[in-house]
């Protein structure tokens, strides 16, 4: 191959592919894009454009399987448009200077990084949430945490959308301030191109929180139109879609996505709450067992796996199950039998353990209102009041969705 031919760093191979540099880096780890390494540097890379249109043939059949995405939003750019880059963290990176917290036997210490790079901080504080969604990092570490990484991103570059992002994530889940969080958005929004890190974020933490899932899922299909690999917005747009009523497509995006990896947790757990809510309990079960393999000590998976041994009648075990979320994951519990109750169709009980969540401030609250389940416990008379300590806006919250199963939850188990 010619020199020609050759792309010499991230920034030609993502101008090439006409997507962000984060987005190439992240196919290039979970996708097998073709590049190279130049031996005896730091991070030196290189790609041949003809291995890179060979490369991008094969990613047809993935992007086939998004028809929803393709079909049903004219404004979304196709899949050759110019798109806005993802920002999603490539790590391990440094740790700012974060005041009295745990947070440090999370970061793996490497040489190499320039700790005034504005995109390095913004990168931290979304690592920092992501540990706190998945029950990972105690909400009073994790969120300040995120909010000093952000602050710290915005003195570097008070134009970083994804400073301005994570910074207003913080102020909705964990100080409740809903309009300060409003603001930051509008000005990470306009901040061109938007990257699909902000969009994922917006949607599932922001806009769908506030039931405004019509935004949602635009932005979740614009978020996709610049990184269709990313399976994390491939869930989110089923949920959106589920949150709208639409819970029949939602339920095929999330089944789509166990097409492209059958053992990506979060499609396994999320496809088995629906089955768990339908009545499909043998299914359900099964899916709570590969969940809870795939990731063992996620608040969601133990909940998930906890609640379908409980509804079969497996107490002892479910018990023993519940009780892995120990030590400092203990804070979780109170997600996780949310989430059991919710497999197991008590919703009032449900809302209790939610509540002791949102004592916490648990981000992961949201993970548990989410999808058809979110629509069921939304419409209960209990919800005005948790409402009221999130911070949210009260009002009439709609109805049950259409669905396909009985007033009573009829079980196909015996």
């Amino acid at each position: 191959m010619t020199d020609d031919e050759r792309l010499d760093s991230w920034k030609e191979i993502a101008a090439y592919l006409k997507r962000g540099v984060r987005t190439v880096q992240r196919w290039e780890r979970v996708a097998a894009l073709p590049v190279r390494r130049i031996p005896s540097t730091r991070g030196g890379v290189y790609a041949f454009r003809a291995e890179l249109d060979r490369w991008w043939r094969t990613q047809s059949p993935n992007r086939a399987m998004m028809p929803a995405l393709q079909s049903s939003t004219p404004s979304v750019p196709d899949a050759t448009g110019s798109a806005a880059p993802s920002q999603t963290p490539n790590l391990p990176i440094t740790a700012p200077t974060v005041p009295s917290m745990r947070v440090r036997p999370f970061i793996p210490q490497t040489l190499g990084v320039d700790p005034d790079s504005p995109s390095v901080h913004a990168n931290l504080a979304v690592y920092f949430f992501t540990l706190v969604a998945m029950g990972m990092l105690r909400p009073d570490e994790g969120m300040p945490a995120t909010r000093a990484a952000a602050q710290r991103a915005l003195e570097l570059d008070p134009s970083l959308a994804e400073g301005h992002a994570m910074s207003a994530l913080v102020a909705s889940l964990y100080d409740r301030d809903w309009a300060t969080a409003d603001r930051g958005f509008e000005v990470a929004l306009s901040r061109e191109p938007v990257s699909s890190s902000v969009r994922f974020h917006y949607a599932a933490w922001y806009l769908s929180p506030l039931r405004r899932h019509t935004e949602a899922l635009t932005q979740v299909k614009l978020g996709l139109a610049d990184d269709p690999l990313y399976l994390l917005g491939r869930i989110q747009l089923g949920q959106e879609l589920q949150s709208l009523g639409r819970s029949d497509e939602g339920l095929a995006e999330l089944e789509a996505v166990l097409k492209i990896d059958p053992r990506f947790g979060p499609a396994l757990g999320l496809v088995g709450r629906e089955f768990a809510i339908r009545g499909r309990v043998d299914e359900a079960l099964s899916l709570a067992d590969q969940t809870f393999e795939a990731a063992p000590r996620q608040a969601n998976a133990v909940g998930f796996l906890a609640g379908m041994l409980r509804r079969t009648g497996s107490q002892q075990r479910a018990d023993a199950i519940l009780s892995t979320l120990d030590g400092e994951s203990a804070w979780a519990r109170a997600r996780a039998r949310a989430e059991a109750h919710v497999v197991c169709l008590e919703f009032d009980a449900a809302i209790d353990a939610l509540e002791e969540a949102s004592n916490a401030r648990d981000p992961g609250v949201w993970l548990v209102v989410a999808g058809t389940a979110g629509t069921m416990i939304r419409s209960m008379t209990r919800w005005q009041t948790l409402c009221a300590q999130l911070g949210l806006p009260r009002g009439p919250f709609g109805t049950t969705p259409t669905i396909g199963i009985s007033p009573g939850f009829t079980d196909s188990s015996t």
